[in-house]
């Protein structure tokens, strides 16, 4: 990979899910290309990033010339006649661009466009045209030049469908009720393009968390091009667009006729409340909101409804038909209101409609004066369902720490700015425009908490996100879940995590640039601040706006708002604060490891991958995504491999094109992958020394997707994915292949060979996660569980004689914790231990093992220690043996870098370790033996 390619995106599956608490691919830093600049240090131009089209231009003064033919002058002809005149700045002319549609907010207009290739819509590529009357006044956002791809598929649509079960994460998901929906071609926009079939596949994870993962198929390869989980929670979700709502019978029942009433209740804090409610002819009082003024003009609603403890599993995009309005026997409601959130519910969501109306004039989510819809009272498996989420269509609230989800003002806030968003920006959920995204909803959440609640914007409770749903004994400012006061900065304290933990930090780095937008609020006036913010987002913002993008939008919005010179300074001084400058994403840091090569995207980071770096002896091997390839074409993805011995020089990149190659495994100078194409995926072996063009045998293959493999001596495992069905074979020498699995319902993955024995996980046909050890002597299956009814095995580690799978628990915030197994009696509860981790809670927990050493790295570390760099993901050792027999093991620092960590790899017989270390850009690194305790 070139050196000039650093790491800034993320490219592929992002299975994780977006949340309060904790797309596809983010947008690309867009870098100031020697610009000029005034006294708020803006430039006039920034250059797109791997296109010739500008990410942002400002300072025009250009108005349209009147057509000769008479054409009226308006502000679409001006944006058009702009874009054509000045060509040699735009590059739009050969681009083939949507018809202009125009929206126009207290005189200033924004003419936007969309981007198709030969025909198909390419995701998330849009531009917008700033005019005040019919003079072009600025221009941003994101369009591609370089599309090239083919528009032919290689495969059907049912073929890709029959690929879809390779991203793991749909295979987590209970059989039962699961659908899935296909949609249209669609281009990811990045270099030539990827062409792709775009599914849908709704259902619950067994635990009862409800997932719609939208996954793209590339349709040359029939790769996981990029998958992610749409629903929209404090602890998971994330914004999408969702089919509307069916219509109830209930919302238009003509016995409901006597009219809006005052109701009163009780919210959870025990304040006595007004209720915008109505009465039916049968005398009920249900929570049915027809005040706002949206009602009179389009019949928009504000309705809270009880779902009497459903499983939440039944309450995604579509609301059940019999789902009941919250009601009372007369105008007071219960207690019960109360305490099933639908007080607190409805109240807080009319204030989320005020907020929005008077400041904004907007009408309702959609601003149209849509129906704003909330449902309380949601369960899972029986007991309490601790989330809420927005799933495109409404607000579902169960109840955490003993209190419903729809206490907190800033959460109901921050979830249906969310929808607002949607509307708006459609911002995609990862990385960056992931990390803004969120940090928009945390901003208006806790605005509208703030100004409700009286509070100074210097409070020392103003900013902290959550408090509400504390328990009873907890100090809000050690349980919050966000702090948008916490000072962090982009080019110290970003972390570079992957897309399988948090969409790539779409909450870990919120706070940084919703710090910089808060400390706008503290330095100008609420309303100015708020006004600013919100027309960058409705006007600047698309899809693919990264954190120096929406720098730049949010310092023009202020000045088409008509911003003083001093305020334009207060709102750059705010970003210079927290580090989003030109060029902070290139920053190195020191480190105290050998560097074996530099600027590699981890493979991990583009999909769920289930292996990432491989080491045997001196050789070395990574998955990556090639971003030079990438950018040109295909391949997407590649491995790297090299000698230990050898650091930055003698590594060999191993790709074919139009095929991917993932998955490494080393035995000596062997190199073993998975090697993707449109047919299917094989396991193929090569030299690892040999050259790009080296020999490469199939050692795996058939009719559906080989991935995984492991080898140890003569012994080679792997994963058969067929649908939702995934064997593990074995293949002994010169013996043919076995199944090992051959009862149907096997959900396999991470099979580990060693000291004789096939160990791995088993997502199916059972109620929680199995582990499952094949011994190859005795060919005997023990099988034994990993995980409950509320947690599931989501990685595995074993050395032979030890397995350790990480437990993931989507109810408890998606916290982690990892067992290990005594795989010779792995059953046995009294040899299973708990592994310690270094923040108690882990979350994006990563292991590596061998026969004596066991690594760990935690990403929620990071967040407790602060969210520095600092205190970014560190790994960590200790001898296997204490670990599982003695005390607990003494962890000691592989490496005292302030770096993020991951990725680690370890061969038998050595205290070496190779891992990706990254900060800004990621390099592979490794130490010989461990750097102990850090100052």
């Amino acid at each position: 990979m070139p050196s000039s390619s650093t790491r800034r995106i993320r490219l592929a599956a992002a299975t994780s899910t977006a949340a309060l608490l904790c797309g596809l691919f983010t947008a690309l830093p867009a870098r100031a290309a020697a610009p000029s600049t005034g006294s708020d240090h803006t430039p006039d131009r920034v250059a797109g990033e791997h296109t010739e089209v500008p990410s942002f231009v400002t300072g025009l003064r250009d108005r349209a010339a009147k057509s000769a033919a008479g054409k009226k002058e308006t502000p679409a002809v001006a944006a058009v006649e702009h874009l054509a005149r000045h060509d040699d700045v735009f590059h739009t002319g050969k681009l083939d661009l949507s018809a202009p549609k125009s929206s126009t907010v207290d005189g200033r207009t924004t003419v936007s466009f969309t981007q198709r290739h030969k025909g198909i819509p390419v995701l998330g590529a849009a531009y917008k045209v700033h005019t005040k009357g019919t003079e072009v006044e600025s221009a941003s956002g994101s369009l591609f030049t370089g599309l090239k791809v083919d528009a032919t598929p290689k495969l059907t649509p049912q073929q890709a469908q029959k690929r879809l079960f390779a991203d793991e994460s749909l295979r987590k998901l209970s059989p039962e009720g699961r659908t899935t929906e296909a949609h249209d071609l669609v281009v990811l926009p990045k270099g030539e393009g990827i062409l792709t079939y775009h599914f849908t596949v709704k259902g619950t994870r067994r635990s009862g968390e409800p997932v719609s993962q939208e996954v793209y198929v590339d349709a040359h390869t029939g790769g996981i091009a990029f998958s992610y989980n749409g629903v929209a929670g404090i602890a998971a979700g994330g914004t999408r667009t969702a089919a509307p709502v069916q219509a109830r019978a209930a919302d238009e029942d003509p016995a409901v006729t006597e009219g809006p009433v005052t109701a009163k209740g009780t919210d959870y804090d025990g304040t006595a409340v007004d209720l915008n409610a109505y009465r039916r002819a049968d005398g009920k009082v249900e929570l049915r909101d027809r005040t706002q003024s949206m009602f009179e003009k389009t019949g928009g609603e504000i309705l809270t409804y009880d779902a009497r403890g459903g499983d939440v599993k039944n309450y995604q995009s579509e609301l059940p038909a019999d789902t009941p309005l919250a009601a009372a026997d007369s105008a007071e409601f219960p207690a019960a209101a109360t305490d099933s959130g639908a007080v607190d519910a409805h109240t807080n969501a009319a204030k989320v409609y005020a907020f929005y109306k008077k400041q904004f004039k907007r009408d309702g989510i959609d601003g149209k004066g849509g129906t704003m819809r909330s449902v309380v009272n949601v369960t899972s498996n029986g007991v309490a369902y601790p989330n809420a989420f927005w799933d495109g269509t409404k607000m579902v609230y169960g109840n955490i720490n003993g209190a419903p989800a729809s206490v907190g003002l800033d959460v109901v806030g921050h979830e249906m700015t969310h929808g607002i968003t949607e509307h708006t920006a459609g911002l995609l959920y990862v990385s960056q425009s992931g990390a803004l995204n969120e940090a928009i909803s945390d901003y208006f959440g806790e605005a509208m908490e703030v100004d409700d609640e009286g509070l100074a914007m210097n409070d020392p409770q103003a900013g902290l996100i959550g408090e509400d749903l504390c328990g009873h004994d907890e100090d809000p400012a050690d349980c919050a879940l966000r702090d948008l006061g916490d000072g962090r900065r982009a080019d110290r304290d970003y972390l570079n995590i992957p897309l399988a933990s948090d969409n790539g930090g779409v909450h870990s780095n919120s706070t940084i640039i919703g710090g910089a937008m808060w400390d706008m609020r503290k330095s100008l006036s609420k309303k100015f601040a708020d006004n600013v913010i919100y027309t960058a987002a409705l006007e600047n913002f698309t899809p693919w706006t990264d954190f120096l993008q929406a720098r730049y939008g949010i310092v023009d919005a202020a000045r088409r708002l008509g911003a003083t010179s001093n305020q334009l300074q207060k709102i750059n001084n705010a970003f210079d604060a927290h580090g989003i400058v030109p060029g902070w994403e290139d920053l190195e840091a020191p480190r105290d490891s050998v560097t074996l090569a530099r600027d590699v995207a981890p493979g991990a980071e583009g999909m769920d991958m289930s292996h990432n770096i491989a080491v045997d002896g001196d050789r070395w091997a990574t998955s990556y995504v090639d971003l030079k390839s990438f950018f040109d074409g295909t391949p997407e993805y590649g491995i790297k491999t090299g000698r230990i011995s050898q650091p930055e020089k003698g590594a060999t990149d191993v790709s074919t094109p139009g095929l991917w190659a993932i998955d490494p495994a080393l035995k000596g100078n062997t190199l073993y992958y998975s090697r993707v194409g449109a047919n299917g995926a094989d396991i193929v072996s090569r030299p690892a020394g040999g050259g790009r063009n080296a020999q490469e045998t199939v050692v795996a293959g058939g009719v559906g997707d080989q991935r995984e493999a492991d080898v140890e001596g003569k012994v080679l495992t792997w994963v058969d994915i067929q649908g939702d069905e995934a064997d593990v074979w074995v293949k002994q020498g010169d013996k043919p292949a076995v199944n090992i699995t051959p009862e149907p319902g096997t959900s396999a993955v991470r099979p580990q060979i060693a000291g004789g024995k096939v160990s791995f996980i088993d997502y199916g046909g059972a109620s929680t996660t199995m582990l499952n050890v094949y011994d190859l002597a005795t060919k005997k299956l023990t099988v034994t569980k990993a995980g409950d009814l509320l947690s599931s095995a989501t990685d595995y580690v074993s050395n032979g004689e030890y397995g350790f799978a990480v437990l993931t628990n989507p109810f408890l915030l998606g916290f982690q914790n990892v067992r290990g197994y005594d795989l010779s009696d792995p059953a046995n509860t009294a040899k299973q231990k708990s592994v310690k981790l270094r923040s108690i809670l882990g979350s994006g927990v990563q292991l590596a093992v061998n026969d004596t050493q066991l690594i760990r790295t935690d990403l929620l570390a990071a967040t407790l220690g602060g969210a520095t760099n600092a205190n970014m993901p560190k790994l960590e050792v200790a001898a296997v043996a204490d670990v599982m027999t003695g005390d607990g093991g003494t962890w000691r620092r592989v490496s005292c870098a302030p770096t993020g960590q991951m990725y680690p790899g370890m061969d038998d017989g050595s205290q070496r370790v190779v891992w990706a270390d990254t900060r800004g850009t990621t390099d592979i690194v490794t130490r010989e033996t461990p750097a102990g305790a850090c100052s």
